[in-house]
Order: structure tokens, then sequence, then C-alpha cells
């Protein structure tokens, strides 16, 4: 993960990290064919539920159309994709609208 991420992370508005948030939670039950219920907050999706590299593309994907973004995945790494607040933290400091 590249330490510019972090500052962007941090300063993000509430209401987009609120946003993206709830989009992510939208898409995960989807592709880790679980009920959201059943996903804890400290789960890695890697251990936990088998999310596989074709599954991270999948998860990327759904993301961008669920929310209507644009995710740079250059830097993207298996640590971004293991947790909740992993991937929230990873595509809040990591994504430009599609406006």
């Amino acid at each position: 993960m590249s330490e510019t991420s972090l500052p962007a992370t941090q300063s993000a508005d509430p209401e987009v990290r609120g946003r993206i948030r709830r989009g992510i939670e939208e898409v995960l039950p989807r592709i880790l064919q679980v009920e959201l219920a059943d996903i804890p907050e400290n789960a890695c999706f890697l251990d936990d539920f088998g999310l596989t590299s074709s599954g991270i593309v999948e998860l990327v994907l759904e993301i961008e159309e669920q929310l209507a973004i644009q995710i740079d995945v250059e830097q993207l790494v298996v640590d971004d994709v293991r947790t909740l607040d992993s991937l929230t933290a990873y595509v809040v400091g990591h994504h430009t609208d599609e406006e």
C-alpha cells in the first residue's frame, strides 16, 4: 500500500466514506455468497470466506458499478482486500467519481 493513500483516507469526508462503506456492504454478500449479518466486522475475506484473485476482480468491478466510481487498482495489494475496513479505506483513498 502506498504511503500517499493514508492521508486521503484520514481526510475523507465522513459522508463519502459512509457511502462507500454502504456500497461495499451491498456488494459483499453477492461476491462472498453469504448474508451481510454473517460477515463479522474483523472477518478476513481471503481466509474466512475463500475470496480468490478472480473474486477480488469481481468485487472491485461490482463496487465500481454499485457506486458509479472508478477504483485505481494499480497499487492494490492483497492486504487492501482482507477486511471490510481495509477495503473501505483503500476505495476511499483510490477512487474517482464517474461523472
